[in-house]
């Protein structure tokens, strides 16, 4: 009894979308079942998405070729610069202490920056709670002496030295090469 030959099932499914590019997935399934070759859904969706995504790939770099192969004497498209938002809002908030949240959405948009009311409320809340958190730590330590400048520097050295774990040891290195001298 002779064997048939083993048909490449992805391949065929791609040969008969070459052929009907509209086809669906069980349209497909029932075609090639006719012509003798079983495959399932799951593969005629397999392969379809990944010509779809190969299809797409190509397109995209026609559109990047298109616009960057600029010909001499073409306008090329200049990009804005990224703003960082949020930055840009507490820059204007730090200038404009008593501005109400429809005042930074005016001004920057007069700099051509859009911001939303809800934005600038949740960039503002978010500093409250900061200032609120460094007054709750300043009281909670305020009996020992520590203010905020001693724990601004011993967030900058524990920022320097990459983890707290880290500035623990330099403090201890520190203390024995203290107790030498």
């Amino acid at each position: 009894m002779a064997d048939k030959p083993e048909v490449n099932k992805s391949e065929a499914i791609r040969n008969y979308y070459k052929s009907n590019p509209k086809a669906k997935t069980k349209e497909v399934v029932d075609a090639l079942a006719k012509q003798g070759i079983t495959v399932t859904v799951g593969l005629v969706t397999n392969v379809k998405s990944t010509h779809n995504k190969k299809q797409a790939a190509k397109r995209a770099a026609k559109k990047v070729a298109k616009t960057t192969a600029a010909s001499p004497g073409a306008k090329t498209v200049e990009k804005k610069p990224e703003v960082n938002r949020s930055q840009a809002i507490r820059d204007y908030l730090k200038a404009n202490r008593k501005a109400t949240a429809q005042d930074v959405v005016d001004a920057l948009a007069k700099k051509g920056i859009t911001v939303t009311v809800g934005l600038v409320t949740n960039v503002t809340s978010k500093s409250k709670r900061r200032r609120r958190a460094v007054k709750q730590v300043v009281a909670a330590v305020a009996p020992t002496g520590i203010g905020v400048k001693e724990i601004k520097e011993a967030l900058t050295f524990i920022k320097a030295t990459g983890s707290v774990a880290v500035a623990k040891q330099a403090l201890a290195a520190a203390e024995a090469i203290k107790k030498m001298v």
